[in-house]
C-alpha cells in the first residue's frame, strides 16, 4: 500500500513532503426501522402466479397433509402437488428469462416451527407465488447458526437448540438443508445470509475467545455497554431478546481465532451445497449518535491482533514508536516528537536530529499516523472478508456482500464509524447494497444505488435491498414497485433486486411460524 512505501525510509525531517497523500472519498446515505405491517396487499409483481392456480396448489398440497392415514390417496395428491410445484417453476423460470428483473429475491428467517409438515413448504410456495426466483436465508446470525445440534462443529449453539431440548425435533434435523431442497424444488436459487463480524452476544460465553474481540481505546469491547442484563441472558438466551448494536459483540479482523471460528462455519453451511452466501455486517460497530469520528481511540483496533499487526507494520523505528504513542495517548505532541527522536538517537548511538518545529511536526505525524490507522482498519475488513469467504471462492460459489452505502464515508479526514470499505471489497465478489433512504417517490433510493454503482467495477454484480412491501408505503419506504420504478430510471441495467423482508409481505405467516403455531393448512394469499 502507498503509506507502507512512504514510511519505510521516513524520518521527521521529511514528513511535510509525504503527509499530504489522500486515501478515501465521501458518501452519505440513510437508514431503517421498523415492525410488521398491518395488512398484506400484493400490489404488481412480475411473473407472479394467478389466483385460480395459486388455490389449487394450496388445495393439493393440503389434501396430501391432511390424507395422511391413507397412503394411496395421499400419493395421488402428493404426486398432483409436485406435478402443479413443477409447471409453477418451469413458468417461473421462462417468465424471468423474458422480463426484468432477472433476480428478483427476498430474505427470510426460519424457525424450529418449519421442521412441521407443509410449514416450509407454504413458505416458499408462497414466495414463488409472487414472482421471487431466489432467497437469502438467515443461517448465522445474533450468535446462532442453521445447523443441527448433532453436527455442529463451530462454537455458536444451533437454532435449533431448544426445539431439540423439548423433544420437537430430532437432534440431527437439518433445516438448512431442507430448506435448500424445498426451494430448488420451486426453482427458487437458496444463499445463506451470514453475519461476518458481529459474532453474538452468546461469543462472549464461549470459553478462550476474550482475545478474539474487538477493543477500543478505552479498552473496551463492542458490548461494555449492552442494554441486556447480563443475568437474564445468560447461556445463550441473548438470541431470543431483541438486539441493538450495543448489543452486538464484534470481533478483531486481524485474530486468527476469530477467522478460525467463521471459517468452521463457513465450511459446515456450504457442505449443504447452498447457491450462494451473501455476507452482512462486515465492518466495525457504529456508534449511538451517528458522528464521524476522528480520534484513534474510537477506532477498534486495539485487540492484541490488531495492535501488533499495526505496529509490525511499520519498518521505520521512528514511526514506529510516534504510532505506539499515539495509539497509548490518542494525539501527538510536540515533546513526543523531540523525546522519541532523542530516545531513538541514544539508542543507536548517534546525535539526535535538530527538530526546528517541533509543534509543526507533531501535527503533520499526527496526520499521517491517522491515515496509517484508519486504513489498518480497512484492511483488516477487506483482509478478513477475503479469508472466511475463501471455501466459496475455492468451490466457485456466488459471494456477496451488504452494506448501507454510507458505510464507507469520510468527510475532512473525519470517517463514519462502522468503518465499512464495501467499495474496496473484491470486484468478483455481488454487492448487495441496503438502500433504504426515506422519501415519497423513491428518488432518494435510486440515487443511494447510482452511488454505489458509480464506485463499483463494470463487472461487479449491483444487486439493491429495498426495504418495503408491495402496492403500499410501509414504515416511511414507498412501495417495491415504486422504488424499482425510480431505480431503473437512473440505471437501467440494473437486472437484480431484492426485497426486504419476507415478514413484511407475509406477516401473519411471520407470526404463526415465530409462536410455533404454524400448521401448512392457513388460508393463501391471493392477488387483491
Amino acid at each position: 500500500m502507498k503509506w507502507k512505501a512512504a514510511i519505510k525510509n521516513l524520518s521527521w525531517l521529511n514528513l511535510l513532503s509525504i503527509a499530504s497523500v489522500g486515501y478515501l472519498s465521501t458518501f452519505a446515505g440513510g437508514a431503517i426501522a421498523g415492525a410488521l405491517p398491518d395488512k398484506i396487499l400484493w400490489g404488481k409483481p412480475t411473473c407472479d402466479v394467478s389466483t385460480a392456480e395459486i388455490l389449487r396448489k394450496h388445495e393439493l398440497r393440503k389434501l396430501a397433509l391432511v390424507s395422511a392415514t391413507d397412503p394411496k390417496l395421499q400419493a395421488q395428491y402428493q404426486s398432483q402437488y409436485q406435478g402443479i410445484i413443477q409447471k409453477h417453476k418451469s413458468d417461473l423460470q421462462t417468465c424471468r428469462d423474458r422480463l426484468a428483473p432477472q433476480t428478483q429475491a427476498t430474505w427470510l428467517r426460519l424457525y424450529p416451527n418449519d421442521v412441521k409438515a407443509g410449514v416450509l413448504e407454504d413458505v416458499f410456495d408462497k414466495m414463488a407465488n409472487r414472482g421471487y426466483n431466489q432467497v437469502f436465508i438467515e443461517v448465522f446470525y445474533d450468535g446462532r447458526i442453521l445447523l443441527p445440534v448433532a453436527n455442529n462443529p463451530t462454537p455458536w449453539r444451533s437454532v435449533m437448540e431448544e426445539a431439540v431440548k423439548a423433544g420437537e425435533v430430532p437432534a440431527d434435523y437439518d433445516l438448512w438443508q431442507k430448506a435448500i431442497a424445498i426451494g430448488r424444488e420451486r426453482g427458487i436459487k437458496v444463499y445463506g445470509w451470514s453475519f461476518a463480524m458481529n459474532f453474538g452476544y452468546g461469543y462472549s460465553e464461549v470459553r478462550g475467545r476474550t482475545a478474539a474481540l474487538a477493543i477500543n481505546g478505552k479498552g473496551d469491547n463492542s458490548i461494555a455497554n449492552t442494554n441486556f442484563d447480563r443475568k437474564l441472558v445468560a447461556n445463550g438466551r441473548a438470541f431470543y431478546e431483541d438486539a441493538y448494536e450495543s448489543d452486538h459483540l464484534f470481533v478483531d479482523p486481524y485474530s486468527q481465532i476469530a477467522k478460525n471460528d467463521l471459517l468452521a462455519a463457513v465450511n459446515a453451511l456450504m457442505q449443504r451445497n447452498p447457491d450462494g452466501m451473501v455476507f452482512d455486517y462486515v465492518r466495525y460497530p457504529t456508534n449511538l449518535t451517528g458522528e464521524l469520528i476522528d480520534n484513534v481511540k474510537q477506532l477498534w483496533i486495539y485487540g492484541a491482533s490488531s495492535r501488533s499487526a499495526l505496529l509490525n507494520s511499520i519498518d521505520n523505528k521512528n514511526v514506529r514508536e510516534m504510532m505506539a504513542l499515539y495509539l497509548k495517548n490518542g494525539d501527538l505532541t510536540a515533546d513526543d516528537v523531540v523525546q522519541t527522536e532523542k530516545q531513538l538517537a541514544q539508542a543507536a548511538k548517534v546525535k539526535p536530529n535538530n527538530i526546528k518545529n517541533p509543534a509543526e511536526t507533531a501535527a503533520i505525524a499526527e496526520g499521517l499516523l491517522w491515515n496509517i490507522a484508519t486504513n489498518h482498519a480497512y484492511q483488516g475488513v477487506v483482509n478478513f472478508l477475503t479469508v472466511v469467504t475463501n471455501p466459496l471462492k475455492q468451490n466457485n460459489l456466488p459471494i456477496g456482500t451488504v452494506f448501507f452505502p454510507n458505510g464507507n464515508r469520510v468527510e475532512s479526514g473525519k470517517y463514519e464509524a462502522r468503518m465499512q470499505p464495501w467499495d474496496r471489497f473484491p470486484s468478483h465478489m455481488q454487492r448487495h447494497p441496503m438502500t433504504y433512504a426515506l422519501c415519497a417517490d423513491g428518488k432518494c433510493v435510486a440515487d443511494q444505488v447510482s452511488e454505489v454503482v458509480r464506485q463499483s467495477p463494470p463487472e461487479t454484480l449491483v444487486c439493491p435491498v429495498l426495504a418495503g412491501t408491495w402496492g403500499q408505503s410501509f414504515d416511511g419506504h414507498p412501495s417495491f414497485e415504486i422504488q424499482m420504478r425510480a431505480i431503473l430510471a437512473q440505471e437501467p441495467k440494473i437486472n437484480c433486486f431484492s426485497h426486504f423482508v419476507y415478514s413484511w409481505m407475509e406477516p401473519e405467516s411471520d407470526r404463526l411460524r415465530k409462536a410455533g403455531k404454524a400448521t401448512g393448512l392457513e388460508s393463501p394469499t391471493v392477488p387483491n
